[in-house]
């Protein structure tokens, strides 16, 4: 399929223009089992079984529902949400489906992951690509005990386009903003749109978010009845005795730019994205639900080569591999395109199919995994799927956690992340590693920031600051100081202290949580250079600095974000016993 390759380089790449990369600077996510990335990833190296059974404490009002699968991959907090944060009265936040109050959480936490002031964030054009489609809520919109008030907060409330608009409105947001609904490969869809978004200028950055909650059990009981759920309560990816799907629910979002502006920004960068695609299968599997290989092999190859790059040089391929009928599928389009030997998994044996948030946990297991040296092997596969077709070490799936350089034999690291979608919509996203990013400055005298709105809040932040401290022995001091200059709040009640070292800085911190006199400063404030020392000084005056141009060590990384103050906004008493029945018989 298509032509060979000539003048590669390193990445196995042509000599043809190649697309603008971008880079992963925030990411955050809420999977089954973890909150955020480093737990998501542990969870995932200590190959736990994340399942539990259906949460039916979330609809009470049906307690006979007819569910017979034993597990899903279940979120604990769904239904919790932090209204003030966002300044959304609590009448409204309790018409608002979870959907929304979700994505909402998840792409503050993504960009205060990736170090910026939403201030500063919201001063490049930023678009919004959510990945929904879960209709659960409108089963309440409909059937739920509201008042007059209620019913008319339900005209946004309840809408899948306010997903991303309410991001966009509530962050004052001014890209493109919008809902992606592919079915299963919607999360990857919405990357690449992000992406090409950026590229054809639309946007100069992105926020794109996946989340898919399970409400109501309706659903649950038509897929159990058409036989694609796992009756034994475990999914086994790629395995020939694999008993089908076991449905999960997660929230997860991305901050992308382009790779360009990142490192001129000083960013953290988790991972460059090569590249993506997407294309239809048509009628060329003769169904309309059942997957094409070749269709995904061409889209494969196709978005590869687009981008520059051989796909005989990936060193791994994080699958859709749900445990279903599209296994082989996916198997045959791979081994078509990618060289002998290539190595594959999929996170579902861990945490479930995640539908619209299903790409997410794909790409953030890869970037995870990129980040921490150790890709997580593939939970429940014992042996692989039969079929006259296969070449027997054509493709291998990953049964035990394998080092990053391992995989790829010495050269860059490159994977695929790869979905198709009930329908015929199938996406595919290229992965490399971040480029490296080193800091000296450790031992130089830095000036640190601090602020609250009031003398409490300026000890708590300092309190929070210094836990996170003892817990990051490896962060770097001059990240510490360029963040929190320009990546934080600058509140009315202001602290700042010159210091080269975390021993000083941790003394500096524990004397504001507890309302001590100051730490001694283990350098001089002569030391910080004259620019710096006035800017300390108009800075604790109520000044704002442009500290991005005094500092010039230091990347933008996550400190000690504020928690979330949520609170309990349960699911709608449903209006009387006729209505429940009646949602009884529809999931029959």
């Amino acid at each position: 399929m298509g032509l060979e390759p000539k003048n590669r380089d390193g990445l196995g790449q042509t000599s043809a223009a190649r697309p603008q990369p971008m880079a992963v600077v925030g990411m955050s996510c809420r999977f089954p089992g973890s909150v955020g990335p480093d737990a998501y990833h542990r969870t995932l190296i200590e190959g736990r079984d994340l399942f539990s059974p259906p949460p039916r404490h979330r609809w009470p009002w049906c307690a006979d529902d007819r569910i017979a699968v034993p597990k899903v991959g279940a979120l604990a907090d769904v239904l919790d949400f932090d209204n003030a944060l966002f300044r959304i009265s609590p009448r409204e936040a309790e018409t608002i489906d979870p959907h929304q109050r979700v994505m909402l959480e998840e792409a503050w936490l993504a960009v205060a992951n990736a170090g910026y002031r939403l201030e500063d964030f919201r001063h490049r054009t930023t678009g919004v690509f959510a990945a929904v489609y879960n209709p659960d809520f409108q089963f309440y919109a409909r059937e739920g005990d509201w008042d007059e008030i209620s019913r008319m907060y339900l005209a946004t409330g309840a809408a899948h386009t306010m997903v991303p608009n309410r991001i966009s409105y509530v962050f004052d947001l001014q890209g493109p903003s919008e809902v992606v609904d592919t079915a299963c490969s919607s999360a990857l869809v919405a990357v690449h749109r992000a992406v090409e978004a950026i590229r054809s200028g639309e946007c100069e950055q992105a926020i794109v978010g996946g989340v898919s909650l399970l409400l109501e059990p309706s659903r649950l009981v038509r897929l159990q009845e058409l036989g694609l759920l796992s009756v034994t309560g475990e999914s086994a990816p790629f395995d020939r005795d694999s008993r089908g799907q076991v449905l999960g629910e997660g929230a997860a979002a991305l901050v992308l730019k382009p790779l360009e502006n990142a490192l001129g920004d000083r960013d953290t960068i988790h991972a460059v994205i090569h590249g993506g695609g997407v294309n239809h299968q048509g009628a060329a599997s003769g169904g309309l639900t059942r997957p094409s290989a070749s269709a995904q092999a061409e889209l494969i190859e196709r978005t590869w080569r687009r981008h520059g790059l051989d796909p005989r040089t990936a060193a791994y391929v994080e699958a859709h591999g749900n445990g279903g009928g599209g296994d082989l599928s996916e198997l045959l389009a791979f081994q078509k395109v990618f060289g002998e030997g290539l190595r594959i998994g999929s996170v579902k044996g861990n945490i479930g199919f995640l539908e619209a948030a299903g790409g997410m946990s794909q790409i953030i297991k890869v970037v995870m995994a990129m980040r921490h040296g150790t890709m997580p092997a593939t939970r429940a596969h014992r042996h692989l799927v039969e079929d006259a077709a296969l070449r027997p070490r054509a493709v291998g799936v990953l049964r035990d956690n394998i080092g990053i350089g391992d995989l790829s034999s010495g050269r860059p690291f490159l994977a695929g992340v790869h979905a198709y979608g009930l329908g015929g919509c199938n996406a595919h996203v290229v992965l490399g590693e971040a480029p490296q990013q080193h800091d000296d400055g450790n031992g130089h005298a830095l000036p640190f920031v601090l602020s609250g709105d009031d003398e409490a809040d300026l000890a708590a932040s300092a309190d929070s600051l210094l836990q996170w401290l003892r817990r990051s022995p490896s962060v770097s001091l001059p990240d510490i100081s360029f963040t929190l200059a320009a990546g934080r709040p600058h509140k009315l009640r202001r602290a700042a202290f010159p210091c080269q070292s975390k021993e000083a800085l941790a003394g500096w911190l524990g004397s504001i949580a507890h309302g001590l006199e100051q730490a001694r400063a283990d350098v001089a404030p002569a030391d910080l250079g004259e620019d710096i020392q006035v800017s300390m000084t108009r800075w604790l005056d109520g000044a704002d600095i442009a500290w991005e141009r005094l500092l010039p060590l230091g990347y933008r990384i996550e400190l000690a974000p504020a928690p979330l103050r949520r609170r309990r906004f349960p699911l709608p008493a449903i209006a009387g016993a006729g209505l429940m029945h009646e949602s009884r018989r529809a999931s029959a």
